[in-house]
């Protein structure tokens, strides 16, 4: 049987994986805004800090064609566990749309409320 700490690792990676797959989707702003805790804080290149206090400005700064891919991959993926409840994920992200590359690093800090739900209290990536 996997140990407590297994078991959150795969979560969060599987919550990190929901995360980019919502972020390459035709409309990401949708799914993103479903894995967020309302106090949210979402760092991408080059935009101002996004948070979820303006719901029409977080969809628009997610408006197509953002990070829109054909797909990404997920490298030196390091799952940190801070608590039972609370986790960050660190990676390197390629990502890439025909001839197209995006390369970052990205971070995605998670926490779990008491119905159980994995959301991002903070995410950023840094362009390579």
């Amino acid at each position: 049987m996997p140990s407590m700490h297994d078991r959150i690792r795969e979560d969060l990676l599987n919550k990190e994986r929901a995360l980019w797959t919502a972020l390459t989707s035709a409309d990401p702003a949708p799914a993103v805004q479903k894995l967020c805790n309302p106090e949210a804080n979402l760092m991408f290149p080059q935009m101002p800090i996004l948070t979820l206090e303006n719901e029409s400005d977080f969809h628009n700064a997610l408006k197509p064609p953002f990070h829109r891919f054909d797909g990404y991959q997920l490298d030196e993926v390091r799952i940190i566990i801070i608590d039972l409840m609370a986790g960050a994920v660190t990676y390197k992200v390629r990502a890439v749309r025909g001839q197209k590359e995006y390369r970052a690093t990205g971070s995605t800090t998670w926490g779990q409320g008491s119905d159980g739900e994995w959301t991002i209290f903070s995410h950023s990536e840094t362009l390579l």
